[in-house]
């Protein structure tokens, strides 16, 4: 039998996940949990927005192969103290590159994922660095059916340099609903993930985030979730193509600096 490097990956790692299931009704944490943010998967920007298709390729693998587990943003009530891997993949803005380079591998290793969307962006283009191709409605539903993917909001048009901050109370409200109404009509249902444009929020952003019936609230402040906090302030880890495979590591806490 001729296994591929990923199949005997999977192989392994399926017999160490059913242990760990076995008779438990939650995960088990250390406690410190990195929620990684992707952006834009790419050979041709370099950017603090970019990881290479390779470099992502290898971050996945190595996951994988040292037992973590993935969990969607609502399971993490679930979450006990403990020994275990846990960690959170997120990807902000939607680009198109999430379907051709981050999902067969999510697919492939059983790795959940949540892709915060820009409303007025989907099956468009953002221009950052140059015009990125962002994914259709179409493309969403399919990978909600897939079963390892949720959506999260990034505003329907506050995509901007000072993010929500840009703009008045009133006018975040309207963005806010305008975006509910456009996933209720596109997906039948409303998200209760929200993730702030260049991580720009104050107190009464906050406040009408949870107005609108957003939970989770997803920062780019860097440091890593914990159980004991809650859900308005989720910090997260950013990964770039200035991180290699050993930075990776680093970053996330399971290798030490040398």
């Amino acid at each position: 039998m001729n296994l591929t490097r990923r199949e005997f990956l999977r192989m392994g790692a399926g017999a160490f996940f059913s242990s760990l299931w076995a008779g438990k009704k939650g995960w088990a944490s250390s406690g410190k949990i990195p929620i990684l943010l992707y952006h834009d998967l790419s050979t041709s920007f370099k950017d603090d927005y970019t990881v290479s298709p390779s470099q992502f390729a290898s971050q996945m693998e190595w996951l994988y192969s040292e037992g973590y587990q993935t969990l969607f943003l609502r399971e993490t009530p679930l979450i006990r103290e403990g020994n275990e891997k846990i960690i959170l993949i997120t990807f902000d803005d939607g680009y198109a590159s999430f379907m051709d380079f981050a999902f067969p591998l999510l697919q492939a290793y059983q790795f959940k994922a949540t892709v915060n969307v820009i409303g007025e962006k989907v099956g468009t283009f953002l221009s950052l660095g140059g015009n990125r191709p962002t994914l259709s409605w179409d493309e969403y539903r399919y990978l909600i059916r897939s079963g390892w993917v949720e959506l999260g909001c990034h505003t329907f048009g506050l995509h901007l340099k000072k993010g929500v901050l840009s703009v008045s109370e009133a006018r975040l409200r309207k963005d806010l609903e305008r975006f509910q109404e456009l996933v209720q009509r596109e997906l039948g249902r409303v998200l209760d993930i929200l993730a702030w444009p260049y991580g720009f929020f104050n107190e009464r952003s906050i406040e009408v985030a949870k107005d609108l019936g957003f939970k989770y609230l997803l920062t780019s402040t860097e440091g890593f979730f914990k159980t004991s906090m809650g859900w308005d302030r989720l910090p997260r880890l950013n990964i770039n193509h200035k991180i290699d495979l050993t930075s990776f590591k680093q970053y996330i806490g399971r290798e030490e600096s040398r």
